[in-house]
């Protein structure tokens, strides 16, 4: 376990409690990389990142999935929602912790970059995936009919949400 100080302090040692907490969405998305960090690290490194409609794909598959494979209602279909989504979700916050580990220690030793491109690009493309699971997963535990995303829409939207706080 690595050793990481609190700001200020000289001998006060932070816990990482974040390694204990219970994987959640709300947590994935607390720790996931910055897109627009992730984005410009692999540009510096020339790589492409493999996540660009990875969320709306994968949204669009596990509904499919969800409509095909699962029951219509009751505790079995609740389960396997869970089922669903757990994996993913587990599987993103480990890319963003292993993503982070090697950010941290990146910084004594420069030569690691590269591997902390590819993490974050693994973290981010793990959290689109995830994303998109946890969206269909949604709609079905809501009992709605899934409906792709509208990105214009959506723009729209935050933009007169912007302009009702001017």
């Amino acid at each position: 376990m690595r050793i990481e100080l609190l700001p200020g302090m000289t001998n006060v040692v932070r816990f990482p409690v974040e390694l204990r907490i219970r994987p959640t969405l709300e947590h994935m998305r607390d720790i996931a990389p910055d897109v627009r960090e992730v984005l410009n690290l692999a540009e510096q490194f020339g790589m492409e990142p493999a996540f660009l409609d990875l969320r709306e794909e994968t949204d669009a598959a596990t509904a499919e999935y969800i409509a095909l494979q699962l029951p219509a209602d009751g505790p079995e279909r609740a389960a396997m929602l869970r089922d669903l989504e757990a994996p993913v979700v587990r599987r993103a916050i480990e890319a963003c912790r292993t993503a982070r580990d090697v950010s941290v220690a990146s910084a004594a030793a420069d030569a690691a970059g590269e591997r902390v491109v590819v993490l974050m690009l693994e973290a981010h493309t793990r959290v689109e995936e995830a994303e998109g699971v946890a969206r269909a997963v949604g709609f079905a535990r809501r009992g709605e009919r899934w409906l792709p995303r509208d990105h214009a829409a959506e723009t729209d939207a935050l933009i007169a949400l912007g302009a009702a706080f001017a």
